[in-house]
């Protein structure tokens, strides 16, 4: 009996033993398959994260491209009427010119039309400082950047590189040189 008894209660430890490794796999099993929905998921996320900075990559593309395209149409634009300031300030002389014109026409005083030149030059000369332009100085020793040399003269009385006649006015906008001064300096001996 004893026989018996011990029989049935291996039978029955083999039973729970298999119970638990039954038990066991489907834990495996389950644990397995959550993982296997994580990964599925984390994949999906991936998938879905990389798809929204791609979208968002293109629309950055996208923007930065009309900007640029927007930035040279108004460097254009800027170049094709950077001039509409300076000649609508230079309008006023021009009309002037029209108006000596016709009074040369009706006056034949000499000084008088010598006084209408120098008016309407000293008009186009305002015209032109209220844009920015400056007339170069010439009452001061020469320098390369701002005077061209044609010729020199001996002169004993000036220190060399005294500029002695202006050939031409130099003139400059703010500190940029748009032509320089044509002069003739001292040289000593």
């Amino acid at each position: 009996m004893q026989n018996n008894t011990e029989s049935e209660l291996n039978d029955l430890h083999d039973a729970n033993k298999e119970e638990n490794l039954d038990a066991q796999k489907q834990e495996v099993n389950e644990e397995w398959e959550k993982q296997s929905q994580k990964e599925k998921s984390s994949e999906n996320d991936l998938a879905t994260k990389y798809a929204e900075l791609e979208d968002q990559y293109k629309r950055l593309w996208a923007d930065q491209q009309n900007m640029i395209n927007r930035f040279n149409r108004e460097k254009q634009d800027i170049n094709k009427y950077a001039a509409i300031n300076t000649l609508e300030s230079i309008l006023p002389a021009l009309d002037n010119f029209d108006f000596a014109k016709k009074s040369l026409n009706e006056n034949t005083d000499f000084q008088e039309i010598i006084k209408s030149i120098n008016m309407l030059q000293e008009q186009l000369l305002m015209c032109l400082k209220n844009v920015g332009l400056e007339e170069i100085e010439t009452n001061i020793l020469f320098n390369p950047e701002l005077h061209e040399a044609v010729s020199s003269m001996p002169d004993n009385d000036k220190d060399e590189g005294t500029i002695l006649e202006v050939l031409k006015k130099g003139f400059k906008v703010k500190d940029r040189v748009l032509r320089v001064a044509t002069v003739v300096v001292s040289t000593k001996g």
